[in-house]
C-alpha cells in the first residue's frame, strides 16, 4: 500500500469506480465546484492519517448513502497544478450495501462502460473511462506454431474463446500482413470478441479494442514516446512486464494495464517455479495501473490474484477451451 504520509504537498483523492450488473455509476458535479458542470466518479479527499479505502468508504457513505463491503485498486493518476499536486486513487467497488442515490442532491445515473464516452468528464478522467472497460479475465491466443494451418488456428479460437471475451491475438511468427488478415477473419466469425493485437500492427489502424506491448519492446517505446499514441482515445494499451524496471517503464508510457509473471509454473515451462504470489504482490503494488497475474492462471485463480493486489488474471491454456 502506498504511504501517503510521505507526500505532504500532495492532495490525495479517493475515487470510486462503482459497478453493478455491468454498469458504472456516475454523478453530476455542480458547476459551482472546481471542474464542475460535468460528470464525475464519486469520492473525495483523503484526510491526514486515513487510508484510501477508509476515505473512499466514508465519502461514498456521505455522497451516495452506500456502505462499501470490498474494493480493489484500479490505478493512480497524478495532476500537477501551479499551486498543488493532486493524486487520484481509483478503486473499483462492486460489493456494497444500500441503494446508491445522490445523498447531497446531485443527480446520479448508471451507464454501460462502453457508453461512458458519450458523457462529458474532465479530460484528466480519460484513463478512468478506459479502466472501466477492463475485464477480470484476459485470454491470450496460441501461437501459430501449435497448429498445422491458419485455418486450424482460426477454427480452434473461433470455437474455444468464451462469448464477449477479451483476447490478445499473439501470433509473432506471422508476418504483419498475415496477422492482419487473420485478425479480420476472426472478427468476421466472432464479432463479439474484444481483440487486442500486437503493437507492431498499430499503423494499420484496425478496428480492435487495444494493443499489447511485449516486454522486449518497452525500451524502444520509452525512447520514442513520452506517452503512447492513440488514434482512438478509447483504445487500451497493455504491456508485459517482469520486474520493477519494466513496471516503471510501462507506467511512464501510460499503459492501461500490465501482465506480470510468470507467477506459477506453466504447462509450457514446468521446470520454472515462477515468482510466487508474495513477489507478485510486491511488484503489483508498485504499479500505477491494474496488473494481471500471468503464468499458471485461470478463472479458478482469480480470487487469489485479487487477494494479492492483482486486478485480474491472464493466460492461454487456462483461459481457452
Amino acid at each position: 500500500m502506498q504511504d501517503l504520509t510521505q507526500q505532504p504537498s500532495q492532495i490525495n483523492v479517493a475515487v470510486g469506480l462503482i459497478v453493478r450488473d455491468g454498469q458504472v455509476l456516475i454523478a453530476w458535479r455542480d458547476s459551482s465546484k472546481h471542474q464542475g458542470g460535468r460528470y464525475e466518479f464519486s469520492g473525495g479527499k483523503v484526510d491526514a492519517g486515513e487510508s484510501v479505502p477508509t476515505a473512499l468508504a466514508r465519502e461514498l457513505a456521505e455522497e451516495l448513502a452506500i456502505q462499501v463491503q470490498t474494493c480493489r485498486f484500479v490505478r493512480r493518476l497524478h495532476y500537477r497544478y501551479p499551486e498543488k499536486t493532486v493524486c487520484l486513487h481509483v478503486y473499483r467497488v462492486d460489493q456494497f450495501s444500500g441503494e446508491p442515490h445522490g445523498a447531497e442532491g446531485q443527480p446520479v445515473t448508471w451507464v454501460a462502460p462502453a457508453d461512458l464516452w458519450q458523457y462529458q468528464f474532465p479530460d484528466a478522467n480519460r484513463p478512468i473511462l478506459r479502466a472501466a472497460q477492463l475485464p477480470d479475465l484476459y485470454a491470450i491466443s496460441h501461437d501459430m506454431s501449435a497448429f498445422n494451418t491458419l485455418d486450424a488456428w482460426l477454427a480452434y479460437h473461433t470455437q474455444s474463446v468464451a462469448p464477449d471475451a477479451w483476447l490478445y491475438v499473439r501470433t509473432p511468427t506471422l508476418a504483419p500482413d498475415a496477422q492482419a488478415a487473420l485478425i479480420q477473419q476472426l472478427q468476421q466469425q466472432r464479432p463479439d470478441l474484444k481483440l487486442v493485437i500486437s503493437a507492431v500492427l498499430y499503423e494499420l489502424n484496425l478496428p480492435i479494442a487495444g494493443y499489447h506491448l511485449r516486454h522486449a519492446d518497452l525500451a524502444t517505446y520509452t525512447a520514442a514516446y513520452t506517452e503512447l499514441p492513440r488514434h482512438d482515445e478509447r483504445l487500451l494499451w497493455f504491456a508485459s512486464v517482469h520486474d520493477a524496471d519494466s513496471i516503471q517503464a510501462a507506467d511512464v508510457l501510460g499503459v492501461d494495464a500490465m501482465l506480470l509473471g510468470a507467477v506459477l509454473p506453466t504447462a509450457s515451462h514446468p521446470e520454472q517455479t515462477g515468482i510466487g504470489w508474495k513477489a507478485f504482490e510486491q511488484l503489483a503494488r508498485a504499479s500505477n495501473c491494474p496488473v494481471y497475474a500471468l503464468g499458471g492462471q485461470s478463472a479458478a485463480t482469480l480470487a487469489t490474484a485479487q487477494q494479492y493486489a492483482g486486478y485480474g488474471v491472464a493466460g492461454i491454456r487456462g483461459m481457452l477451451g
